[in-house]
């Protein structure tokens, strides 16, 4: 719901920003307007009063009387008022200019035929201002109007907001309830013929396409299960037949690892297809270490053969570990299984201290092109006999059961490897 969150506050304050802008502008332009009207009302006075005073001087040789008091004739500049004059250095001119304590002047210039010199019309309006003695109570208004049009276009925008946002709400919970094995279908429908329509129906269309993939993927793991356990239930049962006929040593040998090796592959088989089907990890139980990692190393000590290497196992026979059976030997063999092939000389040492389970080895360690991208499938090592799916297939058991999995270099000066598995408390 936060993303619908954040687009309702998004477009509440996109369409605050605009009612201000808006009302800013008004704002100044109502300012500009009313003193643009004061200021041609008294150029208008000004304006009347010339055409009076040429009236009166064609039809009579004399000046009239200004029409209104606040008007006076002036000729020269010696007898325009200090505070104007001292603003004329260069001598009169027409235009509005602000006196000392309020005053407020409106100059033009009025010419007379048959007169060289002309004469000034001064008007002295502070009394008559309309707008300056009332500009507080216009910001007052203004700021007003401009709190009420803000706080009216956020209800607005949060009821458009609203409204915009809800099919995306409702989009986000459709798809966010959705589980793999049960993913909607047919929704598109009931969403709005626009861009959020657009989007339903290509969310439709992908999940269409998810549905059909974990289809295919259900029937394959459900093939595979009945598939390889078939042989496998064969290979162990006539294993387990070979095996009541007397036999010499070294082929008694031989079966007890084809019997080992299938029951192995049982255990794995049943982790790998969990693994797939996208189930709940189950609850944990306690295993003991020593067996599985003693079944490991037997299981693959063919790696080590013709090989000066030392197999030490400091693990106490008490030591648990909480994790399934199953998917311990699968770990298990991937690391031991590693540390003995890449190891030609020196010792393999499997360790267990403070639930963390440690297989350190004297190998040639990893290269740094491969550790970069250590658990990803197909990737290994330029010797590698494997696919590189080992340790892509223990990073995801691990993370599925809370485990911590852990391969790099030996740090310091010691060489190899050094794996761990850090097993929830």
């Amino acid at each position: 719901m936060k993303p619908a969150a954040s687009l309702r506050r998004r477009l509440m304050l996109a369409f605050a920003l605009v009612a201000l802008l808006t009302a800013l502008c008004f704002s100044v332009f109502g300012l500009l307007f009313v003193y643009a009207v004061e200021d041609d009302f008294f150029a208008n006075i000004l304006r009347q009063e010339t055409m009076h005073q040429q009236r009166s001087w064609a039809e009579h040789g004399v000046l009239a009387r200004p029409l209104r008091d606040t008007v006076r004739v002036l000729d020269g500049a010696d007898q325009l008022p200090a505070d104007l004059s001292a603003q004329l250095p260069a001598g009169p001119r027409s235009g509005e200019f602000f006196g000392e304590q309020g005053r407020h002047y409106h100059l033009r210039e009025l010419r007379l035929a048959g007169r060289a010199a002309p004469l000034y019309l001064l008007a002295e309006v502070s009394g008559e201002l309309v707008v300056r003695p009332r500009l507080p109570f216009i910001l007052g208004f203004l700021g007003a109007a401009m709190l009420a049009i803000v706080a009216f276009t956020l209800l607005l925008g949060y009821w458009l907001a609203g409204r915009a946002s809800a099919p995306l709400t409702r989009l986000a919970q459709l798809v966010a309830g959705a589980k793999p094995e049960q993913l909607p279908r047919q929704f598109a429908a009931a969403f709005p013929d626009n861009e959020i329509g657009a989007l339903a129906r290509a969310l439709e269309e992908a999940l269409a396409r998810t549905a059909a993939f974990i289809e295919r993927e259900q029937h394959f793991t459900r093939d595979a299960s009945h598939e390889l356990r078939t042989p496998l239930a064969v290979i162990g049962g006539a294993a387990y037949l070979l095996g009541q006929q007397p036999l010499a040593p070294q082929a008694a040998d031989q079966l007890a690892r084809i019997r080992s090796a299938a029951s192995h592959m049982e255990q794995s088989l049943a982790a790998l297809l969990a693994l797939a089907r996208e189930d709940a990890a189950p609850a944990a139980s306690a295993s003991a270490l020593l067996p599985s990692i003693e079944a490991a190393v037997v299981r693959f000590a063919h790696l080590l053969d013709g090989k000066p290497v030392h197999v030490a196992v400091a693990v106490d026979a008490s030591a648990q570990a909480r994790c399934p059976a199953a998917v311990l030997d699968i770990l298990l063999s991937n690391l031991v299984s590693n540390a003995f092939a890449n190891t030609q000389q020196g010792e393999v040492r499997i360790t267990f201290e403070d639930n963390s389970l440690v297989v350190s080895d004297s190998g040639s360690g990893i290269s740094p092109a491969v550790a970069e991208r250590l658990y990803e499938a197909g990737v290994k090592g330029e010797g590698s006999q494997g696919l590189g799916l080992g340790l892509s297939i223990a990073q995801r058991l691990a993370q599925r059961h809370g485990i911590r999995l852990h391969v790099a270099n030996a740090s310091g000066s010691a060489a190899g490897v050094r794996a761990s598995l850090q097993f929830p408390a």
